[in-house]
């Protein structure tokens, strides 16, 4: 019973201005549906096409299964999602789409995996085998999907790309010599990294210029696992010292805490923690890989293999 004197609030009232205000400051994916479904009122105020950065899901991908398991890193929790479609062969995720092909010869598309929504990547028109393709989303919000490929010798490999908005692949003027090891996307650069030396290099996307060589890590091993990620204007190397599975025993549903940044004079030593996403238990192992002062989650897919 309401206290005497008291009048009850009729939140559908509020102002759209202060709805809008409040929504831009969920930082929770979970918060924001939940704030939206209060009631028709605060759904209209709040569209998901004007959205604010959100604290990041991580999906954990598993082939052909519609059921969806995205952990918060910011409550510590595991979602599961109905998807309406199933991913079939995931080659990466970026700012909400998944970029899935069927199978590995077939051409990609960009799949959000809530809606059910697709954006189909033009044909790829270069008369070449095209074999490993990566997904982003540059600083302009606009995708950029990159396409390795080799002339039918197999020997000369090349990079060809596209961004949301374009009709058509471009390629780049270079030669990669052998199949790069990762490829990397920061900055309007490609940052590749050669299989044997270990070498990587930038190259502008708009000229297809190299900019600078980065010189491979210290006792380089084609063993090695390696990410970049860019904070604050830095860009960073993450190296993973030697074989995942052979100090990890790395799981699928597990987040992998570790940090290497570029210096060329100083190296520190860190250890590896890790996270398990369905107990939230997190344990420090015992390897040390470089690193000075800075933490990167790598994308649980391509940690995974897949």
């Amino acid at each position: 019973m309401r206290a005497k004197g008291t009048l009850e609030r009729d939140w559908s009232s509020l102002l759209p201005e202060v709805l809008n205000f409040i929504a831009k400051n969920l930082s929770e994916v979970s918060d924001f549906v939940r704030f939206r479904a209060v009631c028709k009122a605060w759904r209209l105020s709040t569209p998901i096409t004007d959205l604010s950065p959100k604290f990041p899901w991580i999906l954990v991908y598993e082939s052909n299964k519609q059921d969806l398991e995205c952990y918060s890193i910011l409550s510590n929790k595991l979602y599961i999602i109905h998807a309406p479609k199933c991913l079939n062969c995931l080659w990466g995720t970026s700012g909400g789409y998944a970029l899935d092909s069927f199978t590995k010869q077939d051409k990609p598309f960009l799949l959000n995996p809530l809606n059910n929504h697709e954006i189909h990547l033009p044909d790829i028109d270069f008369n070449y085998y095209y074999r490993e393709f990566y997904l982003w989303k540059n600083q302009m919000e606009k995708f950029v999907v990159c396409c390795v490929y080799c002339d039918p010798s197999w020997i000369r490999w090349k990079l060809g790309f596209w961004q949301l908005g374009q009709n058509n692949w471009c390629q780049l003027n270079i030669e990669l010599g052998s199949l790069p090891r990762w490829i990397f996307y920061l900055k309007n650069m490609f940052f590749i990294v050669e299989r044997e030396t270990g070498v990587t290099k930038a190259i502008d996307m708009d000229t297809g210029t190299l900019v600078y060589v980065i010189p491979p890590a210290e006792e380089y091993s084609t063993e090695d696992d390696q990410y970049m990620a860019e904070a604050s204007g830095d860009i960073f190397r993450v190296i993973v010292r030697s074989p995942a599975n052979d100090f990890t025993g790395i799981k699928r549903n597990s987040i992998y805490f570790f940090v290497y940044k570029e210096d060329h004079t100083k190296c520190e030593e860190c250890d590896v923690k890790r996270m398990d996403i369905e107990t939230g238990a997190v344990e420090y192992l015992p390897k040390s890989i470089k690193k000075p002062g800075y933490w990167f989650v790598p994308d649980l897919c391509e940690i995974s293999g897949h």
